[in-house]
């Protein structure tokens, strides 16, 4: 078996194991009865209005990314790709759900894989420091609760920092392209000088990754794309919150928002698992339980949340994978 087919194995292998332990040291806290009890509940036009709301981040997606690589194309033409990338995105590990993102724009809208990374990253960008400024306004609202345990520092001054610096990063790549480029290619020189054609292979991708970024401008564009992640986050989390008050379990929402914030922002990052289970679980138990929630009805929140977002994305993923445009439909910039 060769080296490239062991790494391919395992990075499916090691996160598979991770959601199989995370979950089974959250799971064995609980009764897992109280799982579908839950989740019956709650009621069926509950059910269809978190479906709808689903359907629409995933429409707020599409308009987002549409705007941010300038296409043409009609909204009806980028949702089936945005909606496939939806449903790889809450089922593989580590953020390779992305990947279907890059190859359906590549496929089906002609648009390089190096500029769909780039677009990628620039909507993380934007995603993070919302979510930073999400996580600030709850812990304002929650201030009572959190400052005996923590200080102003970590509370306000270094989310401040962050999301001050995030966003300095995106002005001055959108204002100086060609210094930031220069400073890349500056830092990278000593690593393109190696005798090694993968690092160079590698080190010549980011920068071509990096020069895409760099063609985004201050604009009336650019500022769409911001309203239109905004109206990401707001439904987003808006539909999660009303589906947990649904639920009818005692915690209270300012709570949950400061905990899906938090978790959210961890799954930012290449660290999920396969389905995110386990990963999406543990940290919002942890803050709720950090409230006085039991971690028991706090897992099982969580739990009960995570499968009905599986259940949603599974007829979108279908239909993105049946939406197979024409290929006159082709129309970008």
């Amino acid at each position: 078996m060769t080296k490239t087919r062991l790494q391919k194995i395992a990075r499916f292998v090691i996160p598979s194991v991770l959601a199989v332990l995370i979950s089974y040291f959250l799971l064995k806290e609980i009764d897992l009865r109280k799982i579908p009890e839950t989740l019956s509940r709650i009621p069926i036009h509950a059910l269809l209005v978190g479906f709808i709301s689903y359907c629409l981040l995933v429409i707020a997606k599409t308009l987002r990314f549409r705007t941010l690589l300038g296409l043409k194309s009609s909204v009806h033409q980028i949702f089936p790709i945005l909606a496939m990338h939806t449903f790889w995105g809450n089922f593989l590990p580590m953020r390779t759900g992305d990947i279907s993102y890059v190859y359906l724009m590549q496929k089906r809208q002609n648009i390089d894989a190096t500029q769909g990374i780039a677009s990628l990253l620039m909507a993380s960008l934007i995603d993070l420091v919302l979510l930073i400024a999400l996580m600030v306004f709850s812990a304002t609202l929650l201030l009572p609760k959190l400052s005996n345990q923590f200080t102003w520092s970590v509370l306000f001054l270094m989310p401040l920092i962050v999301g001050t610096g995030l966003l300095f990063v995106m002005v001055l790549a959108c204002i100086a392209p060609d210094f930031c480029s220069s400073v890349a290619l500056r830092c990278a020189r000593p690593l393109l000088q190696l005798d090694k054609s993968w690092i160079t292979w590698i080190v010549n991708k980011l920068l071509s990754i990096l020069n895409q970024v760099t063609s985004f401008r201050l604009n009336l564009q650019l500022l769409k794309v911001w309203v239109y992640s905004l109206l990401c986050l707001t439904i987003r989390f808006g539909f999660q919150c009303y589906l947990v008050s649904e639920m009818g379990v005692d915690i209270p929402l300012t709570e949950v928002l400061f905990a899906l914030a938090f978790t959210n922002g961890f799954n930012l990052l290449p660290i999920q698992t396969v389905g995110n289970f386990g990963t999406t679980e543990f940290p919002f138990a942890w803050f709720l339980s950090y409230f006085g929630t039991s971690m028991e009805n706090a897992t099982v929140t969580g739990f009960s949340l995570h499968i009905l977002i599986l259940l949603y994305c599974l007829p979108l993923g279908v239909y993105g994978y049946l939406r197979k445009p024409k290929e006159s439909s082709y129309e970008n910039n």
